[in-house]
């Protein structure tokens, strides 16, 4: 079962890598994340409840299952805000190297489970939390070749929401009583708070929104996108990603489902920055991208 777990991390992690696309490519095709994340959100949100109904309500306490879907929509609200200021770093900076320190935010939960839940902190581990210290550090110092503005801080702000969602998302798979709640009903609650989060925010920076909406889902380049993110996303959360994540819970070592999935998608990405965006990396990059993946696989040791 563990392995399990761990391979279903694994192909979570590497579905993540379409959103490190799309946010890269939609303000190239002037598309505003604003209007493609509540869309696709909306349509994640109908699969899910539609999935969730045909399976049966939960039977769990009421206060099990509300505190779980709240948990689960608090962090899907604030991944809209962090896609958002990663889409806006990706538009500045290079895509690979702000996916890994986006992507380094899984040391939240990691700590969350060392402080609150037992988790041993070994000394591997706590040489990878430092490696990967190092390695945000080293990214601060780079010049990335062609990055143009202030795409450092808004990377730093998406680690950070980064970091808060993922302890959220995770924090339900602590608690056995929650295990009822499948992952369709988890993925309808995460899948709604993003599509407040997108609503809230377009409406607030935009008083034409509802126009800029439609006029968004008039274009094929759109809905392309969102079927990019929404067909292999909702497969992976529906039918690896929560499932995985109790097992590695109950097994004792639910901190390393964030690593693990991190590596994966890190490692994803990177190859799809060389190979297909011909991003170039200097000396101190490559050190700094190499150090975080010891960091993952130090904290998964």
């Amino acid at each position: 079962m563990v392995s399990f777990g761990i391979l279903a991390m694994v192909l979570v992690g590497l579905s993540w890598t379409f959103y490190g696309y799309v946010m890269g490519k939609a303000p190239r095709q002037n598309i505003q994340v604003s209007c493609l994340m509540p869309v696709c959100s909306l349509v994640t949100a109908l699969a899910g409840l539609t999935i969730g109904l045909a399976q049966g309500v939960p039977q769990v306490e009421r206060r099990v299952f509300l505190l779980t879907l709240v948990s689960c929509w608090s962090a899907g609200f604030l991944n809209f805000f962090q896609l958002e200021l990663m889409s806006c770093a990706m538009q500045r900076g290079p895509n690979g190297i702000i996916w890994s320190i986006v992507q380094s935010g899984f040391v939240f939960p990691f700590f969350m489970g060392v402080i609150w839940f037992h988790v041993p902190l070994t000394m591997i581990r706590l040489l990878g939390v430092s490696s990967l210290v190092v390695s945000l550090a080293l990214v601060g110092f780079c010049k990335g070749g062609q990055a143009t503005g202030k795409w450092r801080l808004f990377a730093l702000g998406s680690f950070v929401f980064t970091g808060t969602l993922q302890m959220l998302s995770n924090l339900p798979s602590y608690f056995p009583q929650a295990e009822a709640v499948t992952s369709p009903w988890r993925y309808m609650a995460s899948a709604s708070g993003m599509l407040l989060g997108g609503v809230v925010c377009g409406v607030v920076g935009n008083r034409n929104y509802g126009c800029k909406v439609l006029e968004h889902v008039r274009r094929l380049s759109f809905w392309k996108m969102v079927l990019t993110l929404t067909v292999p996303s909702s497969f992976a959360s529906v039918f690896f990603l929560y499932p995985g994540m109790n097992i590695l819970a109950q097994a004792g070592i639910g901190s390393v489902a964030y690593p693990i999935m991190v590596a994966s998608c890190i490692i994803g990405f990177e190859v799809f920055a060389l190979l297909f965006l011909h991003e170039k990396r200097n000396l101190l990059q490559i050190l700094a991208l190499l150090l975080c993946l010891v960091g993952v696989v130090g904290i998964c040791l």
